[in-house]
């Protein structure tokens, strides 16, 4: 088996705007809509072409899968068709997309459609760049799914049932990858039974490709001067849809039970939850440091490590403190392995910048938990209580408890380590990580530094959430061995405990995602095993498990998925 690829961005399109009325690609010598008018050929081509704005009506959930996201015409017509049409129910937006738009490019494009001025500043202002993986944006009722990769990856990588098709490659004769054989089979896998397809070719290979694939193919009248297009349908009996799962209680309340309780949330179904007053997580802490996980390889984990990060900013606008973060290797191995993740931009232009000695990430966030998680739980009161006996509790649970999940599932082999924080009086121009990390506050808590964290594994566990002098003088030990002079110690602050895997993976441990939904009376779904990365990963874990509960598409892909819901060995 060949050694994985380096994790580099996407490659960017090759953009010509010297047309007028529309970008045209140069690599693939074909425009991105047309000059006879991009938006009216959308609506005919594909909005009628599904059937649509009638085939969403009365329905909690529609799914529409599109291959070639573009400038994101396809999607903003349908957005604002979703909302004239008074939809009560929730769109999933799907769409592959292997040369996205720089976010300049992007603006520029949809400058020709001034109708559309709203979403489009909405689309760009969440928009994820030439990011390698699977990106989720939540507009409303509106959630678009952008799965930045090459087609055939794209699509094995998915296990969603779309409702309709919108197939907007560029033509078959230019980019015939997209409309192979294998392609089309792949679309009918990810199809619902009753789902319809609509595209602008009519290529006869494309038509024969579908019919292989189980659709029933019809060509129709063209848009503008394309005298025909495709419109087509699969005929297979639908099953009917099951009643939507009972609300659930979630047992946590920190970032974990946070993140699930606003997807819940965002859906309209409001979750219980409970929490334990006892043992306050890290959820409490004065800050929370929000800054990727970089991986040289280019893997499905190191994919989600990325997006997670980026769906995280999304997810704290309104609890950022300060923005920017320098990291400082500890070894010469290190800094080498970080310039050459610096060079390939895996996150695109603007994210990492090696400065000589150390890593200047200036995305990355620092944020207040507090107020994170008050925004995330806006709409429902957790209520305190211990836990002791999952038995006690009846109907669907979830447990995403931190510490709580070692007596609470006592046969998951997770770890546990100890994390106390420290104040120093001292002054910090920005954040600083080095295996530790230094935040200042001066602004917010009477001038001080905060300095963490210790990281020792616990045998002891009736001494978990202990303060003890010797981790605080570890943590400024540590802080000046990088150079950081923060003066004494103002006093040990707080400890919590880290819940961990032996593969530093997280864990999303749901019973059945094929089946997921139909049955969650007995089900028990799990999320923890965060580390040190909680905040970071909880959101996009968060909107997976929630996704996974109601049957919905996954933001995760599926490989991602399967390895993370195993239970820690």
């Amino acid at each position: 088996m060949p050694p994985p690829e380096p994790l580099t961005r996407t490659p960017a399109p090759s953009l010509d705007f010297s047309r007028p009325g529309t970008p045209a690609a140069d690599d693939f010598g074909d425009i991105y809509f047309s000059t006879d008018g991009g938006l009216d050929e959308t609506r005919a081509v594909f909005l009628t072409g599904c059937g649509l704005p009638d085939g969403w009506r009365d329905r909690d959930m529609f799914t529409i899968a599109e291959l070639g996201f573009g400038s994101g015409l396809n999607f903003l017509a349908t957005w604002q068709a979703w909302l004239d049409s008074g939809a009560r129910g929730t769109l999933h937006y799907i769409s592959v997309e292997g040369f996205p738009f720089a976010k300049s490019d992007l603006e520029r494009a949809l400058d020709h459609f001034p109708e559309l001025a709203d979403l489009s500043r909405r689309l760009i202002g969440g928009w994820p760049g030439p990011v390698r993986g699977i990106h989720r944006r939540h507009f409303g009722s509106v959630t678009l799914t952008l799965i930045h990769d090459a087609v055939a990856s794209a699509l094995a990588s998915q296990r969603f049932h779309a409702d309709a098709w919108f197939l907007d490659g560029f033509s078959p004769a230019k980019n015939p990858a997209m409309w192979s054989p294998d392609m089309m089979a792949e679309v009918a896998r990810l199809s619902a039974p009753d789902a319809r397809l609509a595209t602008f070719t009519v290529a006869g290979a494309v038509r024969r490709a579908l019919t292989e694939a189980g659709f029933k193919v019809e060509r129709v009248a063209g848009f503008g001067r394309k005298r025909h297009r495709l419109e087509a349908r699969r005929t297979e009996t639908p099953t009917p849809r099951g009643n939507r799962p009972a609300a659930p209680t979630i047992i946590g309340a920190g970032i974990a039970g946070a993140s699930i309780a606003q997807a819940f949330l965002r859906r309209g179904i409001v979750p219980t939850v409970l929490f334990d007053p006892d043992h306050p997580a890290a959820s409490a802490n004065p800050a929370a440091l929000i800054k990727p996980r970089l991986d040289l390889q280019d893997q499905p984990a190191s994919r989600f490590f990325l997006s997670s990060f980026l769906y995280a900013r999304e997810a704290y606008k309104d609890a950022v403190l300060l923005e920017g973060i320098t990291h400082r290797p500890k070894t010469d191995a290190e800094a080498d392995r970080l310039q050459r993740i610096a060079r390939q931009e895996p996150l695109g232009p603007g994210h990492l910048h090696w400065t000589g000695d150390s890593l200047d990430m200036p995305s990355a966030l620092t944020i207040v938990p507090q107020a994170a998680r008050e925004a995330m739980l806006a709409g429902v009161t957790p209520r305190p209580g211990r836990i002791d006996d999952l038995s006690a509790l009846s109907g669907p649970l979830i447990l995403a408890s931190g510490y709580g999940v070692r007596s609470l599932l006592p046969d998951a082999r997770f770890r546990f380590s100890r994390g106390q924080l420290s104040w120093t009086q001292g002054t910090l121009d920005r954040p600083v990580t080095y295996g530790g990390y230094a935040v200042p506050l001066d602004e917010h808590v009477d001038m001080r530094v905060l300095i963490g964290a210790s990281h020792e594994r616990i045998t002891d566990h009736s001494q978990a959430f202990a303060v003890r002098d010797e981790d605080d003088a570890a943590n400024l030990a540590q802080a000046r061995s990088q150079g950081l002079d923060l003066g004494p110690s103002v006093q040990p602050l707080r400890t919590s405990v880290r819940v961990n895997t032996a593969d530093t993976l997280p864990r999303l441990l749901c019973p059945d995602t094929e089946k997921a939904g139909e049955n969650t009376k007995t089900d028990l779904w799990v999320l923890s095993g965060l580390g040190s990365r909680g905040f970071v990963f909880a959101p996009l874990l968060g909107e997976a498990l929630v996704s996974a509960w109601l049957g919905e598409p996954s933001p995760l892909d599926a490989a991602v998925m399967d390895r993370l819901n195993r239970r820690p060995g």
